[in-house]
């Protein structure tokens, strides 16, 4: 019997980590080479965080997706999200720079941090009185958009009935990862290229991809890609099947 409880207590703590989301997603939407504390990090407008953001300034996917990366790699100690939204610019030795007052909500203290939006750092570090952000912390975070998909996939048809939800994720993602990580040609460039199909259609199915990409990332299910496909596949079915009038070309055989 005591051997019977340890297996299903081993099932249990296995499936409640399955739950949390894979390091991957992590590594998408936090800085790269991301190391432990450094107290001067960030601190002074002469050691300031070198973000990127700017550094190709007519990249604005760059530009997006440097910016969230900021707002996504730090915490409050009590795990809490950063307001970024107080940035003044100074002037330094090395040229203009971004100062954010941070207002911690809980203890409203306030945090000067110091960014170099022109220079991309190869090593970023946790600034003092920041900690970096977990996984524990972005599932709490992404739960309401993984239950919102999960809602789409079961919708008799999400395409008439969820665009306005499908939409909102999407801009979620490429808000606040960017799309680039979620785009696998290999599954996608035939569907996308079909000059037959209806642009909806087709706009419709892309999302979803990338839409369930996301969940699988964010649920840590193994072969990302292979499950993106294939709720692709049954979204393609089961719009069919609600409107047959709607052209497909020759999406039907790519999926196959």
């Amino acid at each position: 019997m005591k051997t019977f409880f340890t297996l299903i207590f081993c099932l249990t703590a296995c499936l409640t980590k399955a739950q949390l989301p894979s390091d991957t997603l992590i590594t998408y939407i936090t800085f790269e080479n991301l190391k432990g504390p450094d107290d001067g990090y960030g601190a002074s407008i002469e050691r300031p965080i070198g973000s990127g953001a700017f550094k190709n300034i007519a990249d604005r996917d760059n530009l997006r997706v440097r910016m969230a990366k900021l707002e996504n790699s730090y915490r409050w100690p009590d795990g809490s999200k950063i307001d970024f939204t107080k940035r003044s610019s100074e002037h330094s030795s090395i040229g203009i720079v971004d100062r954010y007052t941070l207002i911690n909500p809980t203890t409203k203290d306030t945090l000067f941090l110091f960014v170099d939006p022109y220079k991309t750092d190869s090593t970023f570090y946790i600034p003092k009185g920041l900690v970096a952000v977990n996984k524990e912390v972005l599932a709490k975070e992404i739960a309401v958009q993984l239950k919102s998909i999960e809602d789409i996939n079961v919708a008799k048809d999400a395409f008439s009935n969820e665009q306005e939800n499908i939409n909102k994720i999407a801009n979620y993602i490429a808000s606040n990862i960017g799309l680039v990580n979620f785009i696998d040609r290999e599954n996608l460039r035939k569907v996308m290229t079909d000059t037959q199909a209806d642009p909806e259609l087709k706009n419709y199915l892309f999302k979803l991809y990338v839409l369930n990409k996301f969940y699988a990332l964010g649920k840590n299910i193994a072969n990302t890609k292979a499950y993106a496909l294939n709720k692709m596949k049954e979204s393609f079915i089961n719009f069919q099947k609600e409107h047959p009038d709607v052209a497909a070309g020759n999406i039907k055989i790519n999926l196959n």
